[in-house]
């Protein structure tokens, strides 16, 4: 039996050890990209939480909606690396700063 490239022989009688290469599963050209947005909602209060492995955020919809004398409050985790978190929490604030200081962002009076 011959076998392919990437793939070897093991000493356990039968069983052939393959190689993949994920990264080539990941890689593409920018012109090939096409974002599909298939959910989109509101959320005007966030809860993040963090572990040793990653982060996670609960973006909710509040105040919520009353239903069978309970309150329902509409939710979506997302999770996430450290790195991703890092990299969304550095761009949020440039955005954010940038926003505020051409005068573009609401402005409440307290």
């Amino acid at each position: 039996m011959e076998h392919e490239e990437g793939e070897e022989r093991t000493p356990e009688k039968g069983h052939i050890r393959v190689a993949i290469d994920l990264r080539s599963l990941y890689e593409f050209d920018p012109e090939d990209v096409s974002v599909d947005i298939s959910v989109v909602r509101y959320s005007n209060l966030a809860y993040i939480q963090v572990s040793h492995r990653d982060v996670h955020i609960d973006f909710l919809e509040m105040p919520g909606i009353k239903k069978d004398g309970k309150t329902r409050i509409n939710g979506t985790r997302i999770y996430m690396s450290h790195a991703a978190a890092q990299k969304l929490a550095r761009e949020l604030n440039e955005v954010l700063e940038r926003v505020h200081s051409s005068g573009g962002m609401e402005k409440y009076q307290g």
